[in-house]
């Protein structure tokens, strides 16, 4: 059964946005449909990614992915306040996140306030 342009994207958003912009992070290169790792280190575990070897998809959930998780109530901890989310963004620009992508979050940070605006029983 092929995998639909879906399911592709979503594995690959699951399987890559817990990889780091500077190489550190996880899983690294598997293979979507498979799970299994696509290059493997001296170890034969998965060789990390990073930088723009990690796919699109992958470095936008990151970023969505932590402003959520700190923003948000947790049942492990109360929200973070919005300035102190957005100095962890920016402090994680090219180590945790991609630069450019930290750039365009900032910039459509105003529609992203909107919708969590609108909204109000998700948080």
């Amino acid at each position: 059964d092929p995998l639909s342009d879906f399911d592709t994207v979503a594995a690959e958003v699951a399987l890559t946005h817990h990889e780091n912009w500077d190489g550190t992070g996880y899983p690294g290169w598997i293979d979507p449909a498979t799970r299994e790792p696509l290059r493997t280190d001296e170890n034969g575990r998965a060789k990390k990614r990073k930088g723009e070897e990690i796919p699109i998809w992958g470095r936008i959930v990151a970023i969505a992915d932590v402003f959520d998780a700190l923003i948000s109530k947790r049942v492990y901890k109360e929200p973070w306040g919005e300035e102190k989310v957005l100095e962890e963004i920016h402090a994680m620009s090219g180590t945790k996140f991609d630069p450019e992508f930290v750039t365009l979050f900032f910039e459509v940070l105003p529609r992203i306030k909107d919708i969590r605006a609108r909204y109000p029983e998700l948080d």
